[in-house]
């Protein structure tokens, strides 16, 4: 069990999305740019990004406290059951449904050949001081769902506390400095930058969001982070405030044409996306995958074979914080397995809205195991200790031992 305290806030005027684990008391958010209070010379200073210049973004007050502008509340019975009914999904809706298809096409098979890194390679990119828990929950998903190694980028102050957490996942952390010129900051975001894409020939996927945090130059560090593995033909898992990101003007159609992309939005997340895109996501996203997390979890795509997946594997009824990080890591093993079926050609990238859709009923599955013994008192790391009995009993390799 992770010693972790799980922080929650709550706003009466807001519908707060930022349900991430780790402590918001004592850390400001993740800065590789140390903010005081001479906060607005540094954004005149740095006015020259593109991405810094974007007028969208919510900027700290002198008590620390984030300012946000209230979100519509929306019909969570409506997202939840995610506009369609069974009938109108192109696919199976339960695992008993869709277990031979999707293990066939989906779950990478165990072998005595195999080596390490042979089962899947996953990066993280998130974690900051505020939300230190998150990172840790998405890469130890992919481990326990099958992943041989999952390497952690973060910030250098949260390095440490995630490191205590396990000592099983590999960490790379950016360096906390101060910048008050355009060539330290522009220094600043290069340096997180090459981290990063060092490792991308590594990796085969990387989901990038989990407790990130909203800092303005760590974001602008995270957009060309994406280019660069779009560039290099990168599977991506955006979650978060990876997904806040893609809100603001300069980002909207980074993915435009781009296929090898999964969005997993919450309620909140999802209405940002469709007032960022005037209400039609077709445009920017026509080839990506989109996961509608709720009761129901959808998975979409809007090309020209556009399709619908519905997995109606009935949860826990307890939302604990973390979850959403639990389900990026286990979809970021999915799409590691997917690449690696690909390479070998015993799958097809045409799978991948299928590997999403089993990675939601094994997250499903898992949160209902944990829900059933733990009742009220349910946590994530719960659910992560039932993430690997629960894939062995749903391809039936717990059978074979």
């Amino acid at each position: 069990m992770m010693g972790t305290d799980i922080c929650f806030r709550q706003d009466d005027n807001f519908v707060v999305d930022d349900d991430k684990p780790g402590c918001d008391t004592h850390f400001a958010p993740f800065n590789l740019v140390t903010f005081d209070s001479q906060l607005s010379s540094f954004f005149a200073t740095v006015s020259s990004s593109s991405l810094l210049q974007s007028a969208a973004w919510p900027i700290s007050n002198s008590d620390n406290k984030s300012t946000k502008t209230p979100v519509d509340r929306i019909s969570i019975r409506s997202f939840a059951s995610t506009g369609m009914s069974s009938t109108e999904a192109t696919g199976p809706t339960t695992w008993t449904e869709g277990r031979e298809e999707a293990i066939r096409k989906c779950v990478l098979p165990l072998s005595f050949e195999s080596h390490k890194g042979s089962s899947g390679r996953v990066g993280v990119l998130g974690g900051s001081p505020k939300y230190t828990g998150a990172p840790y929950y998405a890469a130890m998903a992919s481990l326990h769902v099958g992943s041989d190694l999952a390497y952690v980028f973060c910030a250098q102050e949260a390095a440490l506390a995630i490191k205590c957490y396990s000592p099983e996942q590999v960490y790379s952390a950016a360096q906390f400095e101060e910048a008050n010129t355009e060539e330290e900051v522009g220094l600043l975001v290069q340096k997180m930058v090459e981290e990063v894409v060092s490792m991308m020939p590594r990796m085969h996927v990387l989901v990038i969001g989990p407790g990130l945090g909203r800092d303005l130059v760590v974001m602008e560090a995270v957009a060309q982070i994406i280019r660069e593995g779009m560039s290099r033909n990168l599977s991506m898992v955006l979650d978060a405030d990876a997904l806040f990101l893609l809100t603001l003007e300069p980002l909207r159609d980074i993915f435009q044409g781009y296929s090898k992309v999964v969005l997993t939005p919450n309620i909140v997340e999802y209405k940002r996306l469709l007032d960022a895109n005037n209400g039609d996501l077709k445009r920017n996203y026509e080839k990506a995958i989109i996961i509608k997390k709720g009761r129901y979890d959808a998975v979409s795509s809007f090309g020209e074979d556009s399709r619908h997946l519905v997995c109606e594997e009935v949860g826990g009824m307890k939302r604990s914080g973390g979850l959403g990080d639990i389900l990026s890591g286990t979809v970021g093993t999915f799409i590691a397995w997917n690449e690696i079926l690909s390479n070998r050609e015993e799958g097809a990238e045409a799978d991948r809205m299928l590997a999403c859709w089993a990675a939601c009923c094994v997250t499903k599955q898992a949160t209902k195991r944990a829900f059933d013994r733990n009742r009220r008192g349910m946590t994530a790391p719960d659910v992560l200790d039932d993430l690997g009995d629960t894939i062995n009993a749903m391809t039936g390799e717990d059978s074979d031992r």
